[in-house]
């Protein structure tokens, strides 16, 4: 009987002692810390170098950040210059393990600021961008560990199953609106994405990088553009200074609308906490600036009919 207790006590235990350690997972920003968290599931654990309603285009690694990558099984990145800090963060870590470039196959947007051609980094404001980066991130983890890759399958078929529905939902949202209304004032150049897939103008006081400081030309001229379209409502996005979008709204008379989640995700108890949050906040309060557009003017409005 004691034999037949420890041999049963023993079966309890081992397979708490057998199971592994979820593999660690070091992401650039919150956007993909949630792709990877949503494919990888039980089977990851993952960190994030950039954190909520932070600015990666600023960020400085810190040894803390270096830290992060030391006990790495895989490391997730943008790609397309977003991360202009990693490969310094990388040598000085000494991470030597795979890493994910998570808009591999994606056609960039390509510019010239200041002299340089750059590409524009914010792919994942298109929901069928977004897909390759499920599909991206899918691959890697599967590579890493091939013995979990029909769960890493199932979870991304599902998930994308979502982006769908989401893509559904944006192009139903805002169909009702006409192109004099689809314009939209942010804080820097982070839309276009969403703007081509999505059939709206977008226009901001900051380019593709929020280091870079707009000039008095083109402040002056994106305040007549404000004035001549009759644009009502600009948008401050949460990892922004807001001091442009203030002086804009100063010049022009328009409105101040509510954050907008472009290049970081919330905090939990704010309203863009995952990705499908995020587009679906951004996406309402667009629709409702669109809205304002539409309306007749209050002069108008109050003008007897002839």
């Amino acid at each position: 009987m004691m034999r037949f207790g420890w041999v049963f006590l023993t079966a309890l235990i081992l397979p708490t002692f057998c199971a592994a350690a979820p593999h660690k997972i070091v992401t650039s920003f919150t956007i993909l810390q949630d792709f990877v968290q949503e494919i990888g599931g039980d089977f990851v654990a993952v960190s994030t170098v950039v954190g909520p309603n932070s600015d990666a285009h600023v960020f400085e690694p810190t040894p803390q950040t270096a830290a992060l990558l030391t006990t790495a099984d895989l490391v997730v990145v943008n790609g397309l210059g977003f991360e202009a800090w990693f490969d310094r963060l990388k040598e000085t870590s000494g991470y030597k393990g795979p890493v994910c470039i998570a808009t591999d196959g994606i056609e960039p947007r390509s510019l010239t600021q200041e002299g340089h051609l750059q590409h524009d980094p914010h792919a994942w404001l298109s929901v069928p961008n977004a897909k390759a980066y499920i599909q991206n991130i899918k691959t890697a983890l599967s590579r890493l560990d091939p013995v979990h890759q029909d769960t890493y399958q199932k979870n991304a078929a599902a998930y994308l199953l979502k982006l769908d529905d989401l893509d559904a939902w944006i192009r139903e949202h805002l169909a009702p609106y006409p192109e004099s209304a689809r314009v939209v004032i942010t804080a820097h150049d982070a839309f276009f994405y969403f703007a081509k897939e999505y059939k709206v103008k977008v226009l901001a006081p900051v380019g593709i990088s929020t280091q870079v400081e707009p000039s008095a030309w083109n402040m002056a001229a994106l305040i007549q553009q404000i004035k001549t379209l009759g644009i009502k409502t600009l948008f401050i996005e949460n990892m922004t200074n807001p001091k442009l979008i203030h002086q804009l709204a100063d010049e022009t008379g328009a409105s101040l609308g509510e954050t907008l989640y472009s290049d970081a995700l919330s905090e939990k108890n704010q309203p863009a906490s995952t990705y499908l949050a995020l587009m679906r906040h951004n996406v309402t309060l667009l629709a409702k600036a669109m809205a304002h557009m539409s309306a007749p003017s209050d002069a108008m409005a109050a003008s007897p009919a002839k």
